[in-house]
């Protein structure tokens, strides 16, 4: 029996996008790719999330928050999956 646990649920998030990260060398330049990956994985951009990226790509928080809402392709809430009532 597995037993719902928030912390290893957040450790499996975290993985997602360290792959993500290494995919692209943690290098900041990749942000834009960066962030296109983590939404097609999470439908939006989770603010953790965000600040986990931005830790890791050693740039402020600020910046990535920046580059999320200037763009419009980018959500910074949850969307819902869509579903054809045909």
């Amino acid at each position: 029996m597995e037993i719902d646990n928030p912390e290893l649920t957040l450790s499996r998030q975290f993985e997602k996008v360290n792959a993500i990260l290494e995919k692209h060398d943690r290098n900041a330049s990749h942000l834009i790719s960066i962030l296109q990956e983590i939404q097609a994985d999470y439908r939006y951009l989770p603010e953790e999330i965000l600040t986990y990226v931005a830790t890791a790509l050693g740039v402020s928080p600020a910046y990535v928050y920046g580059v999320a809402t200037f763009y419009a392709q980018f959500s910074l809430k949850p969307k819902g999956k869509l579903y054809s009532m045909s």
